[in-house]
């Protein structure tokens, strides 16, 4: 049985009754774009949520259920929600003046707000009901501005938390390593239980575990897809990895909170020369970027690696080819050639090359920080080839 038995029955009774509820208030349709009220929309679940970067919203008219998401979900969508008309979005672009967007000079979400308008205007919807309306997400971190005392004028600090943010201390980048070390060795953990045939559930059951063998804190985030011809988010599922496919598994645990995060892809047995050949390009293009000194902005690394690619990044499902960590994943900044942010000392950046080649998807990542106008890796090196099992 799949993960998805029943669910048509089901999201129609919701529907239904949601649609009932919205028009006695007198709106036309109903939006969402908190995981427990997106999750109850459509039925989908995924570690996007602990992706800071990335929104997903869902609404719910007469019309039928549009779900907004970023391109790199498309196909998890596609593939798991009944019915759906997905809008996807890819680009990154500057806040400019949309209000209460802090986190970074590039972000995602005003391409997901342009997208949005769109299917809202496609449906002719007048009035939309919001979740949530005027809260911040959580609710809970609202608490500041109701405390806030009469008299008192509230600015927004984000700019000045992000600039101490962006430069890891000492400590932090000692605890990265640490988070990347558990990490790896729940992945040397890994291959030695992969098989052929395992469900992309069971394989991520087997990650999770190994990484809290490992020392691993918290689970952050896993995905496992087989089959890297489609895209590669979205939860794990019963569908089985078989031989000629790649696996991809991309792993991310927590020590003392803060986050390591990087990937890796196997075949079963010797890969296809065509296989080989895309994950070399990928490999190629992570030597390109880590090589490079000085080091100046995020965005001399982004164009380095789209260079080495011969791809811009919104050509790849991604839509930038790294980014900032530490206690979320991803921070700011993007490995996008328009991302102007300077790289100081103790920026700490995955460098996560993304190439869509004749075979599919494939990723290649590494952990770094900047020291001296230098990368200094502090994960271990990932694999010049695919991984055979």
């Amino acid at each position: 049985m799949t993960t998805t038995a029943g669910l048509d029955g089901e999201l129609a009774r919701r529907h239904a009754a949601l649609l009932a509820g919205v028009a006695a208030s007198g709106a036309d349709a109903l939006a969402g774009s908190r995981e427990a009220a997106v999750t109850y929309l459509t039925g989908y679940t995924t570690s996007t949520w602990s992706n800071h970067s990335r929104p997903i919203v869902a609404v719910l008219s007469h019309g039928g259920l549009d779900v907004v998401c970023a391109e790199t979900e498309a196909d998890a969508v596609r593939d798991r929600v009944p019915g759906v008309r997905v809008h996807p979005y890819v680009e990154l672009r500057p806040p400019g003046d949309l209000p209460g967007l802090p986190d970074g000079a590039l972000q995602f979400s005003p391409h997901a707000v342009e997208v949005l308008r769109s299917a809202i205007a496609k449906r002719g919807i007048e009035v939309l009901a919001v979740d949530a309306l005027g809260a911040h997400h959580p609710p809970a971190s609202r608490v500041v501005e109701l405390a806030a005392p009469g008299g008192v004028r509230l600015v927004d600090g984000s700019e000045a938390m992000w600039r101490e943010r962006l430069a890891k201390s000492a400590w932090e980048v000692d605890r990265m390593r640490a988070a990347a070390d558990a990490l790896a060795r729940a992945f040397d953990r890994l291959r030695d239980r992969l098989r052929p045939g395992l469900t992309e559930r069971a394989i991520h059951q087997a990650l999770c575990a190994a990484s809290f063998e490992e020392g691993g804190h918290q689970i952050g985030y896993a995905n496992v897809v087989a089959g890297v011809g489609r895209g590669l988010f979205g939860a794990p599922t019963e569908r089985r990895w078989e031989a000629g496919e790649v696996l991809f598994v991309d792993g991310g645990l927590l020590v003392d909170g803060y986050w390591a995060d990087f990937c890796r892809m196997y075949a079963v047995g010797a890969p296809s020369a065509a296989q080989r050949d895309d994950y070399a390009r990928t490999r190629a293009a992570l030597d390109a970027a880590v090589a490079l000194t000085p080091l100046a902005t995020a965005g001399q690394v982004g164009g380095a690696i789209g260079t080495a690619l011969g791809l811009p990044p919104g050509e790849v499902g991604f839509g930038r080819f790294g980014h900032g960590i530490g206690l979320y994943m991803p921070e700011p900044p993007s490995l996008h050639a328009d991302d102007a942010t300077p790289l100081g000392e103790g920026t700490v950046l995955c460098v996560e090359p993304a190439y869509l080649g004749p075979t599919g998807n494939y990723v290649v990542e590494e952990e770094h920080v900047v020291r001296a106008g230098r990368f200094e890796r502090i994960s271990p090196e990932a694999p010049r080839a695919l991984i055979e099992i």
